[in-house]
Parts: C-alpha cells; structure tokens; sequence
C-alpha cells in the first residue's frame, strides 16, 4: 500500500470519528446501551467468543496432522489474525494468516494461501445464502418458487468446486498446480466439516449481531438480518478505513433504509460495528496473552 492511500485511509477513520462527535455526539450514541442488562451483554460478548472457538475449531480440523496438539497456537492464531484482519485497512491484515501458519506450524504460503481463499469464498458464500434464505421463509422475496430453485443451485456450489478441484488434480499433473490445489479439502469428510462450521460459526455471529440491533431499533427480523450481512459483506471491500468505520455502517443502512430513516439506522449501526470490535479487540488480547507456540521460537 503506497504512503498516500495509507493517509487517505486513516483520514477517513479520524474523520470519522470526529464527524459523529461533532453531528451527534458520542454520548448521544452511546445512550442506548443504558437499556440492554449487564447480563445480555456478557452473555452476547461470550456467545461471540464461542464463535471464535469454531472458527479456530475450523482451521484446526482443516490442517489436521500438521495442527494436532496445537489447538492453543490455533487459538491464538485465530484470534492475532481477526483482530489485525478488523483493525488494519483494506484487508491487509489477511497477510499474517500465512505469516502465522509459517511460524506456527512450518506450512508453506503455496498450502496456507490457497486454504484461506477457500475459508473466504465458504464465508461469503454463506453469508449471502443466510440472506438469501431469510428473505424465502418471510415470503417477502418475490416469484418464491424461483428463489427456492436459484438457492439450492447456490447452496450447491461449494460441492460442485469441491469435485471440480477433484478432477483438476486428477487430470493435471504439474507440480505446481498440484501443491496449490493441496491446500483445498482433500477429502470428502474434510469438505463437509469445513462447510458446517462454517455456517455454524456465521449462524451465530449473525444471530448475536442481529439480536443486537433488534435492540436498537423496532424493525421486522429480515431486515435486521440484512443489514448485518450487509455489513459484513462490506468488510470485504479492497479499500476501507481501519476497523472498516464508515464503510461498515453504510452497508449495514442501505437495507434500513426501506423501512427507517437514515439517522436512526445509522446510529444503531454504529453501536453494532463497536460491539463487534471491541470484541475484536478482547479476542486479541486473549489471543496475545496466550503462550506463544514452541515451534515459533
């Protein structure tokens, strides 16, 4: 990243935060966590912890033998690299799962690059099924009948790159090739269990984010569940400010907007993006303060 775009990008995340100071106040946003319980809150803060236990659960299982005994270095992998992935800008911060994957467990970038392009592409392809499926069920989506057909053709695509990555290694025999297309599941089994904690792992996170939001604002599920996958979706976007301010929001009031105004969707979208990074940011120091694997020093 060139020194002008990393200017241009924390601008945009101080301009922030000065800009909802001086247009709101950041007391004025705040104020509605005085209605949710201290016990609702611990509760969805360990409940977003448990997600981060699947995803590690996830990568654990995914790079079995070489990560066996090594859940604490998973752990902390995990949590290093969400934290970073979170807080750096435009996604730079998927560097360190190599990096770590390298120091951790000896896994070479040509394994562990091709193997985190497959956890991006189950992830956002699950999250835009959750929201696909949501629309379906509240029968708000038009001509049912084809959203159901479009969904499972969707649904079905992971297992259909799973047996074409199949074939490819069977028909193509370069070396190089093969070492990449090595770091995708290898068996069936494997495949499967990726997949499902995958979607266990967004069904939860998305079911917090979305319970949080609720909280703030008095609109019908589908859209709080939009608007969260919305956000998330956002944060996959080549160029946003650290911590993905601004961005995030936006995402998460576009779909709102069908139903409430721009100010009131906007504030209890900040709420939720703070909820998600403080929480970030307690997974990280968790993950910091665990002990660092032997095979890194």
């Amino acid at each position: 990243m060139t020194k002008i775009k990393k200017i241009i990008i924390w601008s945009i995340f101080f301009a922030f935060i000065i800009a909802i100071e001086v247009y709101w106040g950041w007391t004025t946003i705040l104020a509605p966590w005085k209605t949710l319980s201290i016990t609702s809150i611990i509760m969805a803060n360990l409940l977003f912890l448990l997600s981060y236990q699947i995803r590690t659960w996830r990568l654990y299982d995914y790079f079995l033998p070489h990560t066996k005994g090594g859940w604490i270095a998973a752990l902390r992998l995990m949590l290093l690299h969400n934290i970073l992935n979170n807080l750096l800008p435009a996604r730079s911060g998927e560097i360190s799962f190599p990096l770590l994957m390298k120091r951790y467990f000896s896994l070479d970038y040509i394994h562990t690059i091709p193997a985190l392009l497959w956890f991006r592409l189950l992830d956002l392809h699950t999250l835009l099924s959750i929201g696909v499926i949501a629309w379906v069920i509240t029968g708000l989506a038009q001509h049912i009948l084809f959203y159901l057909l479009l969904l499972t053709l969707w649904l079905l695509l992971p297992l259909i790159f799973y047996y074409l990555k199949n074939l490819i290694q069977q028909k193509i025999n370069q070396p190089f090739i093969q070492k990449i297309l090595s770091g995708l599941p290898q068996s069936t089994t494997k495949f499967w269990r990726n997949w499902l904690l995958t979607w266990l792992n967004w069904t939860i996170k998305l079911s917090i984010l979305t319970w949080l939001l609720g909280q703030f604002l008095n609109v019908d599920w589908v859209y709080l569940v939009s608007s969260v996958i919305a956000g998330e979706l956002s944060s996959v976007l080549p160029f946003h400010a650290p911590g993905g301010v601004g961005t995030y929001e936006v995402g998460m009031v576009v779909p709102l907007l069908a139903v409430i105004d721009a100010q009131t969707a906007a504030k209890a979208a900040i709420n939720v993006h703070l909820f998600m990074l403080l929480s970030s940011i307690m997974g990280g120091l968790i993950g910091w303060l665990l002990p660092v694997p032997k095979k890194a020093c």
